[in-house]
């Protein structure tokens, strides 16, 4: 067989496998859930909008930092508490105007429950593993 074409019967099928590959990925949705993983350290972030924390629950590994973004019209807390009390010994307690953002890193393993202390239906947990 001729070399370019030796080339181009294999250079198909690799086209054909790199075209399929991608096509999977663009497939592959993230968890349409209110429930959201990570193993990494590179953080996540919690939408706060429409007096509700988005997603309602984290798991993240032990390090991992979390951005609370306030997109909501109202003000905010994200405190470590439940039903807008913060705990006895509250690991965070952060104010969060209307537009901003918050950094929490998480570096004990636990789950963390996270309420708003001016709305106290706004509730959620971050598990750290």
């Amino acid at each position: 067989m001729h070399l370019a074409a030796q080339r181009t019967f294999l250079v198909r099928p690799m086209l054909f496998v790199a075209t399929l590959s991608l096509a999977l990925v663009a497939c592959t949705s993230s968890p349409s859930s209110s429930t959201q993983a990570s193993t990494g350290s590179g953080g996540n972030t919690v939408t706060l909008s429409g007096l509700a924390f988005s997603p309602t629950s984290l798991t993240v590994a032990v390090g991992t930092t979390v951005t609370f973004k306030n997109d909501d019209s109202v003000d905010h807390t994200v405190t470590n508490g439940k039903d807008g009390k913060p705990d006895a010994n509250a690991a965070f307690d952060k104010s969060l105007p209307t537009g901003q953002s918050v950094d929490i890193t998480f570096d004990k393993a636990g789950t963390f429950n996270v309420t708003c202390k001016i709305h106290s239906s706004m509730n959620m947990t971050v598990t750290v593993q």
